[in-house]
């Protein structure tokens, strides 16, 4: 018995004495990535745009509603708090989810938003891309131009609102940084991560509601979710605990664990991030 170890492959002894050891806080159980249901997903530290957990992240695929986080993003950058949108018949004639808006309605810029994150409005997402970018088309180009900016490679827009089309497509990773240009967004972080509000158009008022509820799910600041029959379930969460932030996106999922797929993303990230504590005064050497 003395000699066992003689016999024992190098790697395998390896294995067997990490299989043991829990000095840096990691135990055997926190080693094994866990799996998703959906097709592709992925989590990204927000500070570095790391990848934390991969599952295809870098693979194309529908985003369906998730778009929408995009088309809030470029509405902020190029309208001004309190500008006011007027709706057009194309608009109001949108395939549902929708607010209802009629030809003519005039909504503001912090109503449309509320609107296209909360109830995923389909018919406020093209009256936004009308007065943003003159058209659908016009909007695409704006869409595709901050794309760019971002330095995605595997991302390309055609609709605001995130209605099928086949050369409409992202990636988990590239919507995950998508999001995170978002959220630096205060206009757009407060709307995402609002429960319920009350909006008011020229025609209408009513009291709105987050499709997710954001507060029944642990570390959940913001999210979006999206279905189309072609994209399946998609859903985005940008999430924090102690001082660690995550956005974690998957695509192609179900109803159900599309969101048990993010906790399970953000969850596994959080275990294996560093500790990112912000350096004070007291801990510079003079």
């Amino acid at each position: 018995m003395a000699n066992i170890w003689k016999v024992v492959p190098a790697t395998l002894l390896v294995l067997i004495i990490f299989s043991g050891m829990d000095s840096a806080g990691i135990s055997t159980a926190e080693t094994i990535v866990p799996q998703i249901a959906g097709e592709f997903g992925v989590a990204i530290d927000v500070g570095t745009s790391e990848i934390l957990y991969n599952k295809n992240a870098h693979s194309k695929a529908y985003p369906a509603s998730m778009t929408k986080v995009l088309t809030a993003t470029i509405l902020d950058e190029r309208m001004d708090d309190g500008e006011i949108l007027t709706v057009s018949p194309n608009a109001a004639g949108q395939e549902c989810i929708c607010l209802g808006l009629k030809t003519g309605e005039k909504i503001s810029k912090q109503d449309a938003m509320k609107a296209l994150l909360l109830v995923s409005a389909n018919d406020v997402a093209v009256t936004i891309a009308e007065n943003v970018g003159g058209s659908e088309e016009g909007f695409a180009e704006l869409m595709n131009q901050k794309v760019r900016e971002l330095g995605l490679k595997n991302t390309h827009f055609v609709t605001p609102s995130g209605l099928h089309d086949p050369n409409h497509f992202t990636t988990p990773y590239d919507m995950a940084l998508i999001t995170k240009e978002a959220v630096q967004h205060p206009n757009v972080l407060e709307v995402m991560s609002t429960q319920a509000v009350k909006i008011k158009t020229s025609m209408q008022e009513k009291n709105i509601s987050n499709l997710i509820k954001l507060h029944t799910m642990p570390n959940v600041i913001a999210g979006k979710p999206g279905f189309t029959n072609a994209a399946h379930h998609t859903l985005v969460e940008y999430l924090k605990k102690d001082n660690k932030e995550v956005i974690s996106v998957v695509m192609k999922s179900d109803k159900q664990s599309k969101y048990i797929d993010v906790q399970t993303m953000a969850n596994y990230s959080f275990a294996h991030m560093q500790n990112t504590k912000p350096v004070s005064e007291e801990d510079i050497a003079e």
